[in-house]
């Protein structure tokens, strides 16, 4: 049975699993406020065809979306679509919402083989 992956392993696994087709041309800042026992801040840049992750809050970020950790773990696990969770109400977002429903295909999912 596959364990899902910890929110630091989502993390640090975006820049590879990013997909710079699909940003193609994108130049934001993508900004994650996760709740909950294991939940953390943390924000994308995406610009030139590349993803760079650090933790923080940035101070003007293009897309702001909040949510639980577990929300966030099942949004990239595939349980769950973002407008799922938007209209569940477990997910909030401030920005674009053209760049909220195209996020998803920015990253593939994770691969849990290992």
């Amino acid at each position: 049975m596959n364990k899902d992956p910890t929110i630091d392993q989502i993390i640090e696994g975006m820049p590879s699993r990013f997909q710079p087709k699909a940003a193609k041309g994108l130049d934001a800042i993508l900004q994650f406020r996760l709740s909950g026992e294991t939940g953390t801040d943390f924000f994308a840049t995406i610009a030139e065809d590349k993803c760079v992750l650090e933790r923080g809050i940035h101070t003007s970020p293009t897309l702001t979306m909040r949510m639980s950790d577990q929300t966030y773990i099942d949004m990239v696990m595939g349980r769950i679509t973002g407008q799922q969770a938007f209209f569940l109400r477990k997910l909030t977002y401030k920005g674009p919402i053209a760049l909220a429903i195209r996020l998803h295909k920015f990253f593939k999912a994770p691969d849990l083989a290992d």
